[in-house]
């Protein structure tokens, strides 16, 4: 089994729906994440956001109809209903291979 064929098994079986929405893009990508703890950052006033880590695969982005088939700084993913900003994207993978995103997410 490839490491993408794993890393996308992982998230089918652990994982949560989402939804990756882009300004300019028709449709969004439903796709499986999971959620990392993070934090609460303070915003000014009396406001404050989490921020936490998103992992993702690139399966259902190949399959998209997206031209590009990577997450990207200022996309936002929807989860639970709640829409978040994608502050970083960073790929993870071997030999070359990127086998998911790694999202730093806020809101």
């Amino acid at each position: 089994m490839s490491l993408v064929a794993e890393v996308n098994a992982i998230l089918q079986g652990h994982g949560e729906t989402m939804n990756l929405k882009r300004e300019g893009e028709a449709s969004t990508v439903t796709l499986r994440g999971k959620r990392l703890p993070g934090t609460v950052a303070d915003i000014g006033g009396s406001s404050a956001q989490q921020e936490f880590r998103i992992k993702i695969g690139t399966t259902e982005l190949a399959a998209s109809t997206w031209a590009s088939k990577a997450p990207l700084r200022h996309d936002s993913i929807i989860i639970d209903g709640r829409e978040r900003s994608i502050l970083d994207v960073r790929p993870l993978g071997d030999a070359g291979t990127v086998a998911l995103y790694e999202l730093l997410v806020a809101g």
